[in-house]
């Protein structure tokens, strides 16, 4: 008996395929577009869903993990998480000065703003900062200084995101009240490909292909010997109960 046990230790680690955490603690619509992106490249993906939470749990072949990671950070995912004005703003918080309010209202303007440029295809992550009217202590009026802002793209290879610079500065001006479209700084970076290069066989014979054949079907070739493997231990078993 101890010795079918540890078979059955044996084949739950065969069956588990080397499975290694790619991210946590995602939303199940995020979780769902992550996955069929990975399919959609041939990466073979598990989700594994928290009932209590509703968070998704994605697993993938550790000799796959360069290539997913890399491969979700040129999409952007998984994505960054913002503050809401429910956030900045609670119910039943004391009242604060002008000057906070101000700050508070240009950094919601900025997380959404940034949420929107990384909605775009290609944005892998945007970053916008807003720079306000310096009010002397002498005056009310604001001095002559003019309102700014400052835009940080990255951005995959794959997408022409140059030839939407016009868009974006136009975007960032129309979203922030009494900005110049000469104050927007807008610096756009592509993103370096980090991918891990595929190893093609060296052998010219039938092997190589069946090596990639067992590659490409990993999961049912290990569910079918795990099953021959069951079979073999269930005759074995019942053969030496005849003999007893």
């Amino acid at each position: 008996m101890k010795k079918y046990k540890w078979l059955t230790l044996m084949l739950a680690l065969l069956l588990s395929g080397c499975k290694v955490e790619l991210y946590q603690n995602l939303p199940q619509s995020e979780a769902n577009q992550m996955v069929a992106l990975l399919m959609l490249n041939h990466i073979d993906v598990n989700s594994d869903i928290d009932t209590k939470t509703g968070k998704v749990t994605l697993k993938i072949e550790k000799g796959q993990f360069i290539n997913a990671v890399e491969l979700l950070r040129q999409n952007g995912y998984p994505k960054a998480n913002y503050v809401d004005i429910e956030q900045l703003f609670p119910s039943g918080q004391l009242v604060s000065s002008p000057a906070q309010e101000e700050a508070k209202m240009s950094y919601l303007k900025e997380q959404q703003l940034e949420r929107t440029l990384s909605n775009m295809d290609g944005v892998i992550s945007a970053r916008v900062s807003i720079a306000q009217n310096v009010k002397s202590a002498s005056s009310s009026r604001a001095n002559t200084t003019d309102k700014s802002a400052a835009v940080y793209i990255k951005y995959s290879p794959e997408a022409n995101l140059s030839s939407s610079e016009t868009q974006i500065r136009n975007l960032i001006k129309n979203a922030v009240p009494d900005l110049q479209y000469e104050n927007i700084s807008l610096f756009l970076q592509p993103a370096d490909f980090r991918y891990q290069p595929v190893v093609q066989p060296s052998s010219t014979s039938g092997w190589g292909d069946i090596q990639n054949w067992i590659t490409a079907n990993k999961t049912p070739v290990t569910v079918g010997l795990g099953s021959v493997f069951i079979a073999g231990v269930a005759c074995l078993a019942i053969r030496r109960k005849r003999e007893d």
